[in-house]
């Protein structure tokens, strides 16, 4: 799981806080929650390989048009990366 980290200096030092602590859930609900982020996470991954084969296909570069093209083309999925 992600943690999110703060801190008043430039680098992490001693001042460095772990906030967003997720409780695990047990039992059957947590197995079925489990399963189902990990096909999410999957399913995640192979949008952002098609979307950067995508970019790759079209010059490599991202532009406005790209931009467009992209969301047309892979709907609201590709705007999660």
């Amino acid at each position: 799981m992600a943690n999110t980290f703060a801190s008043d200096a430039a680098e992490f030092d001693s001042t460095a806080m772990v906030f967003g602590q997720k409780r695990r859930s047990h039992g059957i609900v947590g197995f079925v929650k489990s399963v189902s982020e990990r096909f999410a996470a999957s399913r995640q991954q192979k949008v952002d390989a098609e979307v950067g084969r995508f970019i790759e296909s079209h010059g490599g570069q991202l532009t406005d048009d790209l931009e467009r093209q992209i969301s047309r083309r892979f709907g609201s999925s590709a705007g999660q990366w």
